[in-house]
């Protein structure tokens, strides 16, 4: 074999140094991405923990929310009616807040997993404080009745009141 010259030595060494740095840089890359990826993921664990303990605090409060909800939410006994009883409890909240129904839809039943929904659309025309009334009127706790939808508009023909496109539902316990 042959013996390398001065010069050939001197670039296998700078290739060889050349190397050694690129290794050392793409060593380091990675150490800084998985410290900081290392970093986030404890600062997550710690926001759980921080979740888990707030929740272990209150799991009294909880308990007690969910033997409240237990004891109230409504059961669905009759299928084919609660959409009728339901529009007819929306209708009696409009007549009683000066609301005007127009439209009335009755929905489909949906079943999820925390409870069973009935929902009817409806669209209504009134004055603002009448409608507020209405909304009060409607999201009583103990009622399990929410406005899945709402659409407020000023009513174009007149000013003075509102035109509102709402689908209300009922949760019912699944």
């Amino acid at each position: 074999m042959k013996r390398l010259t001065p010069r050939e030595r001197f670039l296998v060494a700078l290739v060889a140094g050349v190397l050694f740095v690129l290794g050392n840089v793409a060593l380091v890359n990675w150490l800084y991405n998985r410290n900081i990826s290392l970093r986030a993921d404890i600062a997550a664990r710690r926001n759980e923990i921080k979740s888990m303990k707030v929740l272990l605090a209150t799991r009294d409060q909880w308990a007690a929310r969910e033997a409240w909800l237990n004891a109230t939410q409504p059961k669905l006994t009759n299928p084919e009616q609660a959409g009728v009883q339901l529009l007819d409890q929306v209708k009696e909240a409009a007549r009683a807040n000066n609301v005007l129904l127009e439209s009335p839809e009755l929905g489909s039943i949906k079943t999820e997993a925390a409870c069973r929904t009935v929902s009817v659309q409806v669209s209504t025309k009134s004055p603002w404080e009448s409608l507020v009334k209405f909304l009060h009127t409607m999201q009583q706790p103990d009622q399990f009745i929410v406005f899945e939808t709402a659409n407020l508009q000023i009513d174009p023909g007149n000013a003075g009141r509102m035109a509102c496109k709402f689908k209300i539902a009922k949760w019912y316990a699944p």
